[in-house]
């Protein structure tokens, strides 16, 4: 009886209206060079554009290779993303967003080659340029290089002092699907609705494996105003996404009771937030609200006795305000 081969890399996309640039996404794997069988799996989310239709010619020129899953519904694109993986087959899975981009014709090569070799690193990304699509201008240097901690990150993900984000920038990165699969239960994920995949997956697998960061620029990674990880005060979704980061710290709290940030961290974080947001939109009354809330939660935060300095009278409130405004644009415009 035939045995069906499992392929060496399954590249994981997902793309929801990305019309001007999943073309380049698919192209850009398509065009990996190396001594490995490919299997490209691409979560399509039900667009409104014709994405869905660029996938699809893209599926049917590239049988072989290319597994488009079918879009009955839009699912959202945590749930969209965990139906991607356990769609890929391969013995490593690389994962890259349909509006991002490989920009070296071996990334995938030099990835593999390098676990291959590292039998102890579990989750490898690469460098690459941050593209700052509103000034066109690409900026070398997506992501650090491991050097002194040999990839032991187990504590940084717990630190008080990296609260928001996570160590390596998820484009282009490529784990061993079986640690993946082994250590993060995706379907207690999508049950807490958690906002973000990238956190989580690398705090959980940084307690099991070794992490690694090649130095050369092979991704390159779409930065809009719009996008989730430039999570300024004018996003939209600001106030939910950190607390849904906050949400997120509990979650591994769970997981991880030894190594738990204090709950009354996790407090000051999102107080914090939430007082710079309403110090952003100059809502008085919502930011007194608050401080007076926080007064009881965390009466000893440094960050709340900022707070009630900056809103001891409306007109205070207002000068620090435009202070803060004029900062916050100056910074803003030299990003985007």
């Amino acid at each position: 009886m035939d045995t069906i081969k499992r392929p060496k890399i399954s590249v994981a996309v997902i793309t929801y209206n990305q019309e001007a640039t999943i073309g380049q996404t698919l192209e850009s794997i398509l065009a990996q060079k190396g001594d490995f069988d490919l299997e490209l799996v691409i979560g399509e989310d039900c667009s409104t554009d014709s994405t869905y239709a660029i996938c699809t010619d893209y599926a049917r020129r590239y049988p072989n290779v290319v597994k488009l899953l079918p879009n009955t519904h839009n699912l959202g694109i945590f749930a969209n993303f965990v139906r991607v993986l356990k769609a890929c087959t391969g013995e490593y899975i690389g994962d890259i967003a349909g509006d991002d981009y490989y920009c070296d014709d071996c990334a995938l090569e030099k990835q593999l080659n390098f676990l291959q070799s590292h039998p102890d690193v579990g989750l490898i990304a690469a460098n690459g340029y941050n593209y700052y699509v509103q000034r066109g201008v690409k900026v070398p240097g997506l992501n650090p290089v491991i050097e002194d901690d040999h990839g032991e990150l187990k504590k940084y993900y717990f630190s008080s002092l990296h609260l928001e984000g996570v160590y390596l920038a998820p484009v282009g990165m490529m784990y061993r699907a079986d640690l993946l699969m082994k250590y993060v239960d995706f379907d207690d994920m999508l049950r807490r609705k958690l906002p973000v995949e990238d956190f989580p997956i690398q705090a959980i697998l940084s307690q099991h494996t070794k992490f690694a960061c090649l130095p050369d620029l092979l991704v390159t990674y779409r930065v809009y105003k719009e996008s989730a990880t430039f999570m300024s005060y004018d996003h939209p979704k600001f106030l939910s996404y950190y607390r849904g980061l906050v949400d997120t710290r509990r979650y591994l709290n769970e997981l991880f009771p030894n190594d738990a940030v204090p709950e009354e961290q996790l407090q000051e974080l999102l107080f914090h937030k939430e007082f710079q947001f309403y110090l952003h939109q100059l809502e008085y009354k919502k930011a007194k609200k608050l401080i007076a809330e926080a007064s009881v939660k965390i009466p000893d935060s440094e960050k709340l006795k900022q707070a009630k300095r900056f809103s001891k009278t409306w007109l205070r409130f207002v000068v620090v305000h435009y202070i803060k405004e004029y900062n916050y644009r100056k910074d803003l415009n030299s990003k985007v």
